[in-house]
């Protein structure tokens, strides 16, 4: 083989091993992935350079991908409106706009196999707080997603999130803990410490947990019905139709607040490990896509919010 040859194959390699697709939301925001299938309704991908977990947006959210070769894939052409009519901007504001956010209007169960019992809640009409407001007591600060006891009780999330690894141990070190709680994050949170104080390991072991708990006394990482709750509360109380107003009211409470804004593409760690595998935990998502409901590996750096119950 010449050297020539050889040249024009290591060139052709190296472009390979950095080919990447480009997607492109409608908001503008620009996301480096590996698209794995696209259908008449959603665009499921990899994030660059990964091969888990696999996300979901729906073509609705994107404007084009552009593909390594040149080729690009556009979307959305017939909703844009004529040149000489503007589209009219939607309030998405939950305190400036004219329209009052759509209301919650109750639990929808889980999806069939997924063996998750969900606890009655209903929105309060005598409290204070509503689904979406601000929580904002004794140094406690968080968007509430729950409410019960006419709105005396509730469940707050964090405004803030980050990415992080349920646990950091070697996999032939990870061992199920106990966190087999499906409706009290808080009963999984003290299950992760008696594990640590019994094999004399450290919350830095448990990335996600430790986050939660630094935040202070009552924070805790959420179960996956606490999660999927939230992520139902989200989309306006359907997983099946979920409600785009509400969702932007919710996120826009949330960035008012000088928070992060939920993601409808991103997955979400719970405190809930998997039953069937030790090195698994289950996650969601806050989208209308199925499953709902996932297992992954522990030592995957999911998005990680704080709950806590008042």
């Amino acid at each position: 083989m010449t050297f020539f040859a050889i040249l024009v194959i290591a060139i052709f390699m190296a472009n390979s091993a950095v080919a990447q697709d480009l997607l492109v939301k409608r908001t503008g925001e620009q996301m480096k992935v590996k698209v794995l299938k696209v259908t008449k309704k959603r665009v499921e991908f990899v994030r660059h350079g990964t091969e888990l977990p696999v996300y979901s947006l729906p073509i609705s959210d994107i404007d084009y991908i552009q593909y390594p070769m040149g080729d690009r894939d556009t979307f959305n052409k017939r909703n844009e409106a004529p040149a000489s009519k503007p589209a009219k901007k939607e309030s998405i504001s939950a305190t400036t706009s004219s329209e009052k956010p759509e209301r919650w209007h109750g639990p929808v169960p889980p999806p069939k196999g997924t063996n998750i019992a969900v606890e009655p809640i209903v929105e309060s009409k005598k409290g204070e707080y509503s689904i979406g407001s601000i929580y904002d007591k004794n140094g406690v600060r968080g968007v509430v997603i729950m409410l019960y006891d006419d709105g005396n009780h509730g469940l707050v999330m964090s405004l803030d999130e980050v990415c992080l690894a349920w646990c950091k141990l070697h996999r032939k070190k990870t061992k199920k803990v106990g966190a087999n709680n499906k409706t009290d994050g808080m009963a999984n949170m003290q299950a992760v410490e008696r594990y640590i104080t019994e094999k004399g390991l450290s919350w830095s072991d448990f990335p996600a947990f430790e986050w939660c708990r630094n935040k202070g006394e009552g924070w805790f990482l959420p179960s996956i019905n606490e999660l999927w709750s939230a992520g139902t509360m989200y989309l306006g109380g359907s997983r099946m139709a979920g409600s785009r107003r509400f969702r932007k009211n919710f996120n826009q409470s949330i960035i008012e607040a000088g928070g992060t804004p939920l993601s409808n593409i991103m997955f979400y760690h719970s405190s809930t490990e998997d039953a069937k595998d030790e090195q698994n935990s289950l996650y969601s998502h806050m989208n209308s896509e199925q499953p709902h409901i996932r297992s992954g590996y522990k030592a995957d750096d999911l998005f990680v919010r704080a709950f806590y119950k008042f």
